[in-house]
């Protein structure tokens, strides 16, 4: 799967994913900048589609994808969206020292451990508190910060342009769904997928 493009079995006839340029903060990810879908891919659509009810579909589309940033940017004005914001640029990034930290501790402890000529165990002993900071960080994340209940809340916003949307544009064939950022796959082939607009035939 590659960003930006619509190369996944299932293909859709056109689509645009939520991105968040430019806003970093350092080497991490600003979250007080509302992700924008940009970049639409109209290649299937293209061909499978021609003349005026294309352009018709193409510039359907883009306005859904229009309409749906100017959504999520009204969410982001919102005093407790700016504030959960603010705390998932703190927390976001100490969860990713903090695992950093913790695989560097392993080979240290061995070493250590070696050195001393003492139990890998014992020195394992100082392994556990980051492991306990790192676990207690995740679930504050999903459950004190809200996580889970702001991706709902702004979900269901979307969701319901998009649904009427699929209204208006019924008599063209075809419907828009929402595809929240997920993971797919197992094992190593297992990949984050970006939030997505995709159009489908009906």
């Amino acid at each position: 799967w590659k960003m930006g493009n619509c190369s996944t079995r299932q293909k859709p006839l056109a689509c645009t994913f939520a991105k968040n340029k430019n806003h970093r903060i350092a080497c991490f990810k600003d979250y007080t900048f509302p992700p924008q879908f940009q970049d639409i891919d109209c290649t299937r659509l293209e061909k499978q589609i021609s003349g005026p009810q294309y352009e018709e579909i193409k510039y359907a589309f883009k306005y859904l994808s229009k309409n749906t940033n100017e959504e999520i940017k009204k969410e982001y004005t919102l005093e407790d969206r700016k504030i959960f914001n603010k705390r998932l640029n703190l927390i976001k990034p100490l969860q990713i020292i903090l695992l950093w930290a913790l695989f560097l501790q392993i080979p240290t402890c061995i070493m250590i451990s070696w050195i001393y000529e003492t139990f890998f165990y014992e020195v394992l002993y100082a392994y556990f508190p980051g492991l306990f900071l790192i676990l207690l960080l995740a679930f504050a994340s999903e459950n004190l910060f809200g996580i889970k209940i702001m991706k709902k809340r702004l979900n269901s916003k979307i969701e319901s342009v998009v649904i009427a949307w699929n209204v208006i544009n019924a008599h063209n064939g075809v419907f828009a769904v929402h595809a929240p950022e997920r993971w797919e796959g197992k094992g190593d082939s297992r990949r984050k997928i970006p939030e997505s607009l995709n159009l489908w035939n009906s």
